[in-house]
């Protein structure tokens, strides 16, 4: 690994040479005090007061960039993009505390996605305040404030507003007027999940620009939770410059979709030795093996967010799924209308479905519905196991008419085997008169189904015992069928069936299913990785990459139950609709002739009676 050495920025500032002479770099200010004159000399000595480590290149450049970054206008507008576990916000703790270090009258501002969060930095800032020596002068004085939500430094003059402050998101900011505005982590997994929770996000965001004095700066700290970022839309939008230090120094195609976000100093270093592309950038704190470890628990599209901080979409073709395409309206269990016809219009647009998706994309509902309503042809189900443990076990119930599919139901569990499991399975099932229900078992040799089966008779047996079966009906018991995976890349697989089936339109979906996931998801607990578990958030996610989803058991669970009907779904709808109003008009009308001819008939036979007629005509 020798050929393999990151150069120590602090000896050799990875800053281009024109760059270095720039009158639009923040001025260092030569003041004599090398802690005040260089944030790095301060940021190194609270490292050693900590018991940590020296700071690390990446840490060190992280520290130049706050201090000597280009300024955008006369404000500066920052987003420090640091994989997870860089240590950012301990770094940016260190950035205010060097601030009030140069300038005890500097005002500051820390917001976050939870306000606990914000009182965190906060209180970390005043425990260093009160017991490092560098900075005890600080110290707020008797008459100061001092909480965990604001406090005052000891130099500073009486002010209205505290030396630091510490706000949620969503808070409002009521007089406040400051120097420095921190954003440490503003994007959570909470609240950027679907494209109403960003635009909610980003109006918050933009209060700051109405409370920062001229002249000031704001910092966002981030790690991107979506691909629709919100740090995407302050760059595009808003001119906020980003750097990003991505977890393994990147490829060259990689480095290209960074373009000018890429941090100068990891350039620097590939330019300098290009076999560095792949490695881990911090290799002294995240090995190879550990980067490896965690690609493998977040899954490649997680670990490309929260490690490399790739936010870009690359090409329409990355995500070939997208919720627009779906029909989506209220569905009843018996019966669908024998047409169903897609749209995107505004109006169509169901404000009372929450999506999981990219911004732009959303349920729609039909634009045209036909009047004649038909019995669904065929009934199916499709389950895919797991074991007890993070992965769900998934029912997906779907029907077709017409050569159209419908999306019935969808539900998870997470006790894999279990009794409840089985029971509530076999209810289903029966709710809704499955005919197949088919169990994809890939490691348990049948088990799964051999388990299913004597819940699924006892529920029929139940059923059939309190409701006597009415005239016409076709009740039997659903046979359980159990089969192996076809041997192939499972999201090739996925998309195999589901892509086709997407981009014609052809899948009409029970809104209470996107309703009932959304819902689900909002109540696992736990906040991190909540969303993976969404059937919106899996089918808007999936790629052609093996292994780009963390989970993948509900979407897969789609294209299993949509698989079933693939030769129904070879004749185009709108003629066997079409078809089936035909029929419809004749069964009317042929028994329409036979009411009027039985009419007929016994109308004859009652003249012939009053006029005394044998049959014949004589009388």
């Amino acid at each position: 690994m020798a050929d393999l050495q990151i150069v120590d920025p602090l000896k050799d500032p990875p800053i281009k040479k024109s760059a270095r002479n720039s009158t639009h770099l923040q001025p260092i200010g030569h003041t004599g005090d090398p802690i005040a004159d260089d944030f790095r000399v301060f940021l190194t000595l609270l490292w050693r007061h900590l018991g940590l480590p020296d700071p690390t290149p990446l840490q060190l450049d992280i520290a130049w960039f706050l201090q000597h970054h280009p300024r955008s206008g006369e404000i500066d507008h920052l987003i420090i993009m640091a994989f997870r576990g860089a240590a950012k916000s301990w770094i940016t703790g260190a950035y205010v505390l060097w601030t009030l270090y140069r300038d005890p009258q500097k005002k500051v501002l820390v917001a976050s996605g939870s306000v606990r969060r914000s009182v965190a930095f906060v209180n970390w800032c005043l425990n260093l305040i009160a017991e490092w020596p560098v900075i005890q002068h600080l110290r707020p004085k008797p008459n100061q404030r001092q909480s965990s939500t604001a406090f005052d430094v000891g130099p500073a003059r009486p002010d209205q507003t505290p030396s630091v402050f510490a706000v949620g998101i969503t808070a409002q900011i009521v007089g406040f007027r400051g120097d420095l505005i921190v954003g440490d982590d503003v994007e959570t997994n909470t609240n950027s999940m679907t494209p109403d929770m960003r635009e909610k996000l980003a109006d918050g965001v933009r209060e700051f620009d109405a409370i920062i004095k001229p002249g000031g700066q704001i910092i966002f700290l981030g790690t991107p939770q979506t691909e629709a970022s919100i740090y995407n839309v302050l760059e595009r939008e808003r001119g906020y410059v980003i750097k990003i230090w991505p977890a393994r120094f990147p490829t060259g195609k990689q480095r290209r979709g960074y373009g000018h976000r890429l941090a100068d100093w990891v350039g620097w270093q590939l330019d300098n030795n290009p076999k560095l592309a792949g490695q881990p950038t911090e290799p002294t704190r995240f090995s190879d093996e550990d980067l490896a470890a965690r690609e493998l628990s977040w899954g490649k599209a997680g670990f490309a967010l929260q490690f490399m901080l790739d936010t870009s979409l690359m090409d329409v073709d990355r995500y070939p799924l997208r919720l627009r395409d779906l029909i989506c309206m209220s569905l009843d269990r018996r019966t669908a209308p024998d047409l169903v016809s897609w749209g995107t219009g505004d109006h169509l647009a169901l404000r009372d479905v929450d999506v999981i998706a990219f911004d732009g994309d959303r349920a729609y509902g039909p634009a045209s519905v036909s009047q004649g309503y038909s019995k669904y042809q065929a009934i199916r189900a499709f389950i895919d196991p797991s074991g007890r443990g993070k992965d769900e076990t998934t029912l997906t119930i779907a029907a077709v008419l017409h050569s159209t599919p419908f999306i019935l139901k969808q539900a998870g569990w997470l006790d894999g085997f279990g009794p409840r499991t089985l029971e509530e399975i076999a209810e289903l099932l029966v709710q809704f008169n499955v005919s197949v229900c088919r169990v994809e078992e890939d490691f348990g040799q049948g088990m799964f189904a051999q388990l299913l089966k004597p819940y699924v008779k006892e529920a029929w047996e139940k059923h059939n015992k309190q409701l006597p079966k009415l005239p016409g009906e076709n009740r039997t018991m659903t046979e359980i069928v159990s089969e192996r995976a076809a041997k192939q890349q499972k999201e090739l697989r996925i998309l195999e069936v589901l892509e086709p089936l997407f981009q014609s339109n052809r899948i009409v979906i029970a809104k209470e299913v996107l309703q009932d996931d959304y819902r689900a998801t909002m109540q696992r607990d736990g906040t991190e990785l909540r969303d993976r578990y969404s059937l919106m958030y899996q089918i808007t996610r999936l790629t052609r990459e093996k292994d780009c989803l963390t989970h993948d058991d509900r979407v897969e669970g789609l294209a299993g139950v949509l698989g079933m009907f693939l030769d129904e779904l070879g004749l185009m709808p709108a003629k066997q609709a079409e078809a089936a109003e035909e029929k419809r008009q004749e069964e009317y009308w042929d028994k329409f002739f036979k009411e009027a001819d039985r009419i007929g008939k016994r109308v004859a036979k009652g003249v012939r009676r009053r006029l005394g007629l044998r049959p014949g005509g004589r009388r």
